[in-house]
């Protein structure tokens, strides 16, 4: 796993993070300037602050795209953290608005987690086509360090539904054979991704959950489910 990071300290009244610092010197990829969001449309550069609730009760994480989900009680909450990967072509996967499963200490970083949970946006673009080619970061996602080995990847049909009134589109990626690493890389992985309309500061959100499969406390396809189904625009109250 890449590991979470906090962003850096940003004086009150503003809490969470700045727009995502790069975290490898290595190029990210396009070049190509998106496209401007359409007049008036909502944004920010930072997460709205944490829901805090009781002890035992599901943790809310709003995101910066106007969509807010559950994570369990157990479940560390990284509202203002992020995790990225970045490929031997200089591709990308960051991630916000972060939950973590299952932390456990292993040789060659500071912590891992059996499962993370997250978000992020882009400015525009089918629904579909935006969401498999986020499914197929898995190959890079679980690709040894060097580039030299990588995992089987398949990637099953898409779901189409609707998430509190809204198109979503639904991919999950089945990993499997990969490869050893000081990260502790588990026997198998699933790399669920839904991309629905994005409300604020991208014109679709696209919602993930990376989970190990095969190990202790591993999630369940119900507890993914869950995540997703959680699933609701923000309140504007």
């Amino acid at each position: 796993w890449a590991i979470p990071q906090l962003a850096p300290q940003i004086p009150e009244p503003y809490e969470g993070v700045r727009a995502l610092p790069p975290v490898s010197p290595k190029p990210t990829g396009s070049t190509t300037v998106p496209p401007p969001l359409p007049p008036g449309f909502p944004s920010m550069e930072r997460p709205p602050p944490r829901i805090d609730v009781p002890d035992g009760q599901p943790q809310p994480i709003a995101t910066k795209f106007g969509w807010t989900y559950d994570i369990p009680a157990d479940w560390e909450n990284w509202n203002d953290g992020f995790s990225e990967w970045v490929g031997e072509d200089g591709s990308t996967a960051t991630y916000g608005a972060m939950g973590l499963h299952g932390r456990f200490d292993c040789e060659g970083g500071e912590f891992e987690s059996s499962a993370i949970s997250g978000m992020t946006g882009r400015r525009a673009g089918d629904l579909t086509v935006l969401a498999y080619r986020e499914v197929q970061k898995a190959s890079m996602i679980f690709t040894n360090e060097d580039g030299s080995l990588e995992p089987t990847v398949r990637i099953e049909d898409p779901k189409y539904l609707q998430i509190d009134g809204a198109p979503a589109v639904h991919y999950t990626a089945l990993v499997e054979d990969i490869p050893d690493s000081p990260y502790c890389p588990p026997p198998r992985a699933t790399f669920d991704v839904v991309t629905t309309t994005g409300f604020a500061t991208a014109e679709v959100a696209v919602f993930v959950v990376l989970a190990d499969r095969d190990v202790e406390n591993a999630l369940t396809d119900e507890d993914v489910e869950g995540l997703i189904s959680s699933l609701r625009k923000s309140s504007t109250e």
